[in-house]
């Protein structure tokens, strides 16, 4: 038997037993640089395929062969076996790839790592930094040992481990680690163990976040601690990954470039950081397109839903603010009641007696809470009881109409507001946005382009104080805004009172993190936020800094203002311009002309009609008096 059956052996009972054996495919690429190395390579590998015949199970694994070939990525799990001669033939195999997602099971043997000399330490390290700067972190590599010829070592390297330290990882002086041994005399493997996990520990390992203060996404506070809901899912990953978090905050021009679509400013970002964090919207890429992003997404972890958000114009006028409190049906039913109550005065007076006092008068009088002598009060019993039963009726409409109209000028009640993006749009509404946003909701939502739009100054966050003070006046405003803003504006700010929210949502897009291409962040990534999702964490985030769309404002659990350093350099302190927040101010606000206009111009009217009936009342009186002398 030749000298390689024990290594074709231990080879084949590594792609049986391991993690390798449940992947659909085999891939087995073999390159060489030396055409002397050609022979022992293609020995080995008919060896190993006639160990894998002897050893088939009821369904043989599928194999695909490749010889002088470049790997390619492959977005799933699969498994590779390497057969090489040197460090360079491996370069070769991987030169047409930046990194692999860590998607790989990979088996290497490599014929210059036999040699029992230190010079095979260096091609070892190389070996390594190179499979690491590929995201290859599943791999395992075969040699001799180097002072016992009965056993075959399985080497591998731990890019994180309680060697380092946070200054020094992760990828600094990566050594090699035996993790299984193949022994001749027994022709087994001393442990099940061939590929162990690395990325479950960071040991403290520091990993860079490049992201931006932004509520209620995340904010840092001066004691190291984060809030808000991507905040609360970093600290969870930190946790439970054991890692520190260090921060590369983006300046206000480097966030506008992350709208670009073509992504190039991420390829200077993962310079600086590892993964970049920020409310990032998930862009769904195949074929050509996914290979030309500089960057990978994970899986998302929260959904932006996009909508507007309107201020409540005064949609009543003055006199018609007086007449809010009833419907005009019931106007119309009053009207009718006082109507038919004066029919039948006169029907009485006409065919009974006639009363010495005016009866329309005091009639009107009673109704309006007046009282009467007691000389004019009625003496039967029955006309007690209709005198009482008028009294209780009226009593009842006037609180109703107090309370009403208590309402109407204290919390400024408005007519219905839009409920589709419709409405909006056939009310006229004046409708603001985000420039870096504008292009992708105008995509989404096409007949915005025939609107009137303006771009807004600050973010949507810092606008809403000004779009609520705009309510109760003739002006019709909106913002496209993510619903999370107005949602924590809400916990936040009583003055979220003063806007509506229309529930029509123009779209929804995915929020996740933005890693570089292809790199093994997104596995750890896509199963911490499984973990923070299953375990319902996310939820009770989001809930926590984000009130609910169908939450009444009543309901709503206010809390704490978090003010941070915006990117344009502003104090965002969410308390300012609120006086709605403030229990004392509440207590001191008084009504003002607007809102009580219409009783001053009515009183005013009264007024002028009353001098010219006393006008009149004086020239009647002249004239009868004259008409006699006549």
């Amino acid at each position: 038997m030749s000298s390689l059956s024990p290594l074709s052996l231990a080879l084949s009972q590594v792609l049986q037993q391991s993690e390798m054996s449940e992947c659909n495919t085999l891939d087995v690429h073999v390159e060489y640089s030396a055409l002397s190395s050609r022979r022992q390579l293609l020995q080995l590998l008919h060896e190993l395929l006639t160990q894998q015949q002897q050893q088939q199970q009821q369904q043989q694994q599928p194999l695909r062969l490749s010889n002088q070939r470049q790997l390619e990525y492959k977005p799933y799990k699969h498994a590779v076996l390497l057969l090489v001669d040197d460090i360079h033939a491996l370069r070769r195999l991987y030169s047409g790839q930046n990194a692999t997602s860590n998607l790989s099971h990979v088996l290497i043997y490599m014929l210059q790592l036999q040699p029992q000399s230190a010079r095979a330490l260096q091609p070892l390290r190389q070996l390594w930094q190179l499979l690491w700067q590929l995201s290859v972190l599943n791999v395992a590599l075969l040699r001799p040992h180097p002072k016992k010829p009965q056993i075959i070592q399985l080497l591998s390297y731990f890019p994180f481990s309680s060697q380092h330290t946070k200054h020094n990882c992760p990828g600094d002086r990566l050594r090699s680690s035996v993790v299984n041994h193949f022994e001749l005399p027994r022709g087994k493997w001393t442990s099940d163990v061939f590929f162990p996990a690395k990325l479950g520990n960071f040991y403290g390992c520091t990993l860079t976040c490049a992201t931006w203060p932004d509520m209620p996404y995340l904010v840092r506070r001066p004691d190291g601690s984060f809030v808000g809901i991507e905040g609360a899912l970093l600290q969870f990953m930190a946790d439970n990954l054991n890692f520190s978090v260090g921060i590369y905050w983006l300046n206000q021009s480097e966030v506008r470039e992350t709208f670009n679509d073509t992504g190039w400013i991420f390829e200077q970002i993962f310079r600086r950081a590892d993964y970049a964090l920020g409310g990032f919207h998930y862009k769904p890429r195949d074929g050509a397109a996914a290979h030309e992003m500089p960057y990978s997404q994970s899986t998302y972890y929260f959904m932006s839903h996009i909508m507007l958000v309107t201020n409540l114009p005064s949609a009543y006028s003055a006199y018609e603010k007086l007449a809010f409190p009833f419907h005009p049906h019931l106007w119309q039913g009053i009207g009718l009641v006082l109507a038919l109550s004066y029919l039948f005065i006169w029907l009485y007076q006409r065919c009974y007696r006639r009363y010495s006092q005016h009866p329309y008068y005091q009639l009107l009088v009673l109704s309006m809470g007046g009282t009467l002598l007691s000389s004019e009060l009625p003496h039967r019993s029955s006309s007690r009881l209709l005198f009482v039963t008028w009294l209780l009726w009226t009593f009842l409409l006037r609180s109703a109409y107090q309370s009403g109209m208590y309402q109407l000028l204290r919390q400024d009640t408005q007519r219905n507001p839009p409920q589709t993006i419709s409405e909006v749009l056939a009310q006229r509404y004046t409708i603001h946005l985000v420039d870096g946003n504008a292009d992708r909701w105008l995509q989404s939502l096409p007949e915005l382009k025939t609107h009137q739009l303006r771009h807004l100054a600050a973010s949507e966050l810092q606008s809403f104080g000004g779009l609520a003070q705009s309510s109760g006046t003739s002006q019709r405003l909106a913002i496209v805004t993510p619903y999370e803003y107005f949602g924590y504006y809400r916990k936040v700010h009583a003055m979220s009172r003063r806007l509506h929210l229309v529930r029509e949502r123009i779209f929804t897009q995915q929020l996740a993190f933005n890693v570089r291409r292809y790199s093994h962040l997104v596995g750890v990534l896509n199963h911490q936020i499984m973990l923070a999702r299953s375990h319902g964490f996310l939820e009770h985030w989001t809930r926590q800094y984000v009130s609910a769309v169908d939450e009444r404002d009543e309901s709503v659990a206010r809390i704490s203002a978090i003010p941070y350093d915006t990117l344009d350099g502003l104090h965002d302190n969410p308390d300012d311009n609120d006086s709605d927040s403030d229990p004392a101010t509440a207590r001191l606000r008084v009504l003002s002309l607007t809102e009580l206009a219409a009783l001053f111009w009515l009183t005013l009217w009264a007024h002028l009609l009353a001098i010219i009936v006393f006008a009149l009342e004086l020239t009647i009186h002249k004239f009868i008096n004259f008409c006699p002398i006549l």
